[in-house]
C-alpha cells in the first residue's frame, strides 16, 4: 500500500473505529456515529483531489469528522428537548464492544467523567491522551490557537481532577 495515495477502503479499515469513537464523543449516539462516519468517507471519497498532502491521511479524517459532527450539533432537531429526553433514555442492554474494552481496562468511569466534560474541554482531552496526536495536532484540528488548545487541555484536566477528589468517579 502506497501511503501517498491508499483506497477509500484501505483508509475506513485503518480509522473507521477510531473515527466512530471520535464522532461519537460529540454526539453520544453510536448510531449517529455511524452515520456521521460514513458522510466522513463518502465526503473524503467525493474530495480525495483536493487532499494536499499537508497532513497525514488520519489528520485530515479527523478534521472532517469533528466538522460534521459539529454540524450535526448545531442542526435544530438536536436542540428539541423531546429528542434530548428520549436519547438520554436510550440505555444498551449490552455494552458495546468499545464500552466493553473500556470496563476490562478499568478506564470505564473515567471514560464517563471525560464524556461529561463540556465539548470544548472533552474534544481537547480526547484527541490529546486517546488518539495521541500532540498539542499542535489538536490545535490545528479544531482550528483553534496552539495556546488555546493548551489551555484547554490543562483546564479539562483540572475539571477531571476536580471531579476526582469530589468523589464522582464512577467506576
Amino acid at each position: 500500500m502506497e501511503e501517498s495515495n491508499p483506497e477509500i477502503s484501505e483508509l475506513m479499515d485503518r480509522y473507521g473505529k477510531q473515527l466512530m469513537n471520535l464522532a461519537y464523543t460529540y454526539c453520544k449516539d453510536w448510531s449517529m456515529s455511524e452515520d456521521i462516519v460514513q458522510e466522513v468517507f463518502f465526503s473524503a471519497f467525493r474530495n480525495t483531489d483536493t487532499f494536499k498532502g499537508r497532513s497525514s491521511y488520519k489528520t485530515w479524517l479527523y478534521a472532517i469528522t469533528i466538522n460534521k459532527s459539529k454540524d450535526l450539533l448545531r442542526k435544530p432537531f438536536m436542540k428539541e428537548p423531546f429528542f434530548q429526553r428520549m436519547k438520554n433514555k436510550v440505555t444498551p442492554t449490552h455494552p458495546t464492544p468499545e464500552q466493553h474494552v473500556i470496563q476490562m481496562e478499568g478506564q470505564h468511569g473515567l471514560a464517563v467523567e471525560v464524556m461529561g466534560l463540556p465539548i470544548k474541554y472533552r474534544e481537547v482531552i480526547i484527541l490529546y491522551y486517546y488518539e495521541d496526536l500532540s498539542t499542535k495536532e489538536v490545535a490545528s484540528l479544531l482550528k483553534i490557537p496552539h495556546s488555546t488548545a493548551k489551555t484547554r487541555i490543562q483546564r479539562g484536566r483540572m475539571a477531571l481532577r476536580k471531579q476526582l477528589e469530589r468523589g464522582d468517579f464512577l467506576a
